[in-house]
């Protein structure tokens, strides 16, 4: 009798553990489901947002939506303007300015302060040109003779050698022909005793500066 007793109390172990196991398994099961559908909910979100513009993606410049400049160091900013923007033909237009003084459009590379800047330029109505940081530039690692007395009252030097003693505020600049280490107090004197053409952002010399800047009109 007692055997007997014992296995009816055993089966109903059995059952109850087999019981507790479905519930604990549908459980999971519903907690799997809920949880994969939060997760498709923030995909959507972070969709969303990404397409409006109100985050921005490792792929892009962290300072795209910007409307005023970014400094990209002491004495430095970036300034972006656009045209068409919202539409299939956005384009972005970078402008640098060093202390002060917004460089035109003549060097095809520049670094400030260890701050790497390219200017590119673009084959269609939408995508970017102008000057862009990049780091793919830097200062020339090879070291040449210091500045002359005539290289410091002048306020730059023709080199692609990095001269001895450089003041770390002068700016290297590269343009189609050459290289020079330049005082950012003299950019312009240099720029209009080399008269370096202009660079074309696209499809035509871009005289203007960036708060001259007309939208190009819209080919949708």
């Amino acid at each position: 009798m007692k055997r007997k007793h014992f296995l009816i109390a055993a089966a109903l172990l059995l059952f109850t553990l087999y019981l507790v196991g479905m519930v604990w398994a549908l459980d999971s099961s519903m907690d799997s489901g809920a949880a994969g559908e939060d997760f498709s909910a923030i995909e959507k979100e972070l969709e969303k947002a990404i397409q409006e513009g109100k985050i921005s993606i490792p792929s892009r410049p962290s300072f795209e939506e910007n409307e005023e400049p970014t400094e990209l160091c002491e004495g430095m900013s970036h300034w972006v303007t656009y045209s068409a923007k919202g539409s299939r033909s956005e384009a972005r237009h970078g402008f640098i300015e060093i202390e002060g003084y917004t460089v035109p459009d003549v060097f095809t590379s520049l670094v400030y302060k260890g701050i790497g800047v390219t200017f590119s330029s673009r084959s269609y109505h939408w995508g970017d040109d102008g000057y862009w940081p990049s780091a793919k530039v830097a200062v020339p690692e090879v070291e040449g003779p210091s500045l002359s007395e005539t290289d410091k009252e002048t306020g730059w030097k023709i080199t692609d050698k990095r001269p001895a003693g450089l003041p770390e505020n002068w700016v290297y600049v590269e343009w189609e022909e050459g290289a020079a280490f330049v005082a950012p107090d003299r950019l312009k004197d240099f720029v209009d005793a080399m008269q370096l053409p202009l660079l074309e952002r696209y499809g035509e010399r871009m005289e203007m500066s960036r708060d001259e800047l007309e939208p190009k009109e819209n080919s949708d």
